[in-house]
């Protein structure tokens, strides 16, 4: 991903109006949403500028004359605000994946970061960190991953054992990189769109007590997965047939073909039968929970592949 470039900080309201029309043209070509857009306005000015400041300061200096530090980003915020109205309403978040803590299931929410931010865990809930910064002052930014479970409770966080608190955190960041990079690395092409909407499904299917459901779609989450940089790799794979739907078999197409090797034995935690989908096959909620975790720890494995890095930049060229 080619970084924003632009020739001068503007100087009047129409070359402010030019600019901003160019970042967000690029940012509609990467496949952000309206509401997904300010998030990444901060890192445009600094790749073009080497901007940095607060992403949301107060709206009220947008009014003061100039285009430069707080001033510029409050600018292009109230700039979206016009432009999208209610369109910019929306959950700044990677994603979301169904976690145990306890004796529940609950919704992690993975969100978006900008710049650096160093998360902690406390079981204090109301510790939640700094807000978000970027530039000189991204460093101070900090988040508790507890508040990242929707509807925890204090009294939920006090009885959770060290060794759980441990599990969770370690997750955290295995996901957190996982959805991040499937949001920010992957490129919107056919089947790669259909595996990223079909690993949400499986979220939902998880927290909405479909476990047949959410295997099935884990499955076909890294079905076409992989069979999305197959095609980026112009690698020809078969669509049916014994070998249509065998994970393991398509991952020896990637290996063989772009040297990307994947676990078989992940991949075996989510690969079904498309009976599950119809209940003949039973399943339960571990299954449906270990077959979406393993969904994150394949993402995971390509984000760090740097043979996957060689592939996806045959699509970027």
């Amino acid at each position: 991903m080619k970084p924003f470039s632009w020739p001068a900080l503007p100087k009047s309201s129409d070359e402010f109006e030019a600019m901003m029309q160019a970042i967000d043209s690029l940012l509609t070509d990467q496949g952000f949403t309206p509401f997904q857009r300010p998030i990444h306005v901060g890192r445009k000015l600094w790749e073009a500028f080497g901007w940095g400041g607060r992403m949301f300061p107060e709206s009220s200096i947008a009014d003061l004359p100039g285009y430069e530090g707080d001033v510029l980003i409050a600018k292009a915020n109230r700039w979206y605000k016009h432009t999208y109205g209610d369109q910019l309403k929306g959950d700044f978040a990677y994603g979301f994946v169904p976690v145990r803590l306890g004796n529940n299931v609950w919704r992690v929410r993975v969100g978006q970061i900008f710049g650096t931010v160093n998360f902690f865990l406390d079981r204090n809930l109301q510790n939640k960190g700094k807000r978000l910064a970027v530039g000189a002052h991204a460093g101070g930014a900090t988040a508790n991953v507890l508040n990242s479970v929707e509807g925890l409770t204090q009294g939920i966080a006090n009885n959770l054992s060290e060794t759980a608190l441990r599990e969770f955190i370690e997750f955290y960041f295995l996901m957190h990189e996982a959805l991040q990079w499937r949001c920010d690395s992957l490129p919107k092409t056919e089947l790669l769109s259909m595996a990223y909407h079909d690993y949400d499904e499986c979220t939902s299917a998880v927290l909405g007590r479909r476990y047949g459901q959410a295997r099935w779609s884990a499955e076909q989450t890294l079905e076409k997965t992989i069979k999305g940089l197959l095609t980026i790799g112009k690698t020809a794979f078969p669509t049916g047939g014994k070998n249509g739907h065998n994970l393991a078999y398509l991952a020896e197409l990637l290996k063989d073909n772009h040297g990307v090797s994947l676990n078989s034995s992940i991949l075996a935690l989510a690969e079904c039968s498309p009976a599950v989908r119809y209940g003949e096959t039973p399943s339960s909620e571990g299954q449906a929970l270990t077959a979406n975790h393993a969904v994150l720890t394949v993402l995971y494995q390509l984000s760090k592949s740097n043979s996957v890095q060689a592939l996806l930049q045959k699509h970027i060229g």
